[in-house]
């Protein structure tokens, strides 16, 4: 695990994040060309779909660096990233749902300006957008997160587990101050 593929990670996930909002923001906008429009409304939806997969794994991959998940210890890391682990499944519905409902009004021949007189459409993109928002946020949360340097080091989480072992109980040693017995 070098230093370089520890930056390489988040660098990753934040030019996926970037390509992402350029596409949200372009896509519903952008008249698409006129000689392919099957196309090009159908490789929209697909190439979102797969940046987002993309997103996902180079979350994974950077979970996958830490000593915990080396170790086999997944549930005290899992718990704590739980929030993004939710969101992505419900970004790509999100998205999925948008796509589809964008595309079959594209492919029946409603232009694209005309997309917004539509009140289905209209609540769908302000739902889509808002947890984008809260998407591209816990994303780069994630990132700082996994910024820290003893989730990444043996020594710091023996000396957790071997002071909270001491003390009786045992704490999830990601969230600092939680004790349970």
């Amino acid at each position: 695990m070098g230093i370089g593929l520890m930056t390489g990670y988040p660098i990753l996930l934040l030019c996926l994040n970037a390509l992402d909002l350029w596409m949200n923001s372009s896509f519903e906008f952008d008249e698409p060309v006129e000689n392919d429009v099957e196309l090009m409304v159908i490789l929209s939806v697909l190439l979102q779909m797969f940046v987002q997969i993309f997103a996902f794994i180079a979350v994974f991959l950077m979970l996958s660096n830490t000593y915990l998940f080396q170790v086999g210890i997944i549930g005290p890391l899992f718990s704590n990233f739980r929030p993004t682990f939710i969101i992505h499944p419900v970004y790509m519905c999100a998205t999925v749902f948008l796509g589809i409902y964008r595309s079959g009004e594209l492919l029946s021949g409603v232009p694209t300006w005309e997309l917004w007189d539509s009140d289905v459409y209209v609540a769908m993109s302000i739902m889509h957008k808002l947890v984008a928002v809260l998407y591209y946020y816990l994303n780069m949360n994630t990132v700082m997160k996994l910024g820290d340097a003893s989730l990444y080091s043996k020594a710091a989480w023996v000396a957790i587990f071997s002071s909270s072992s001491i003390a009786g109980g045992t704490r999830n040693p990601m969230n600092e101050g939680t004790t349970a017995s």
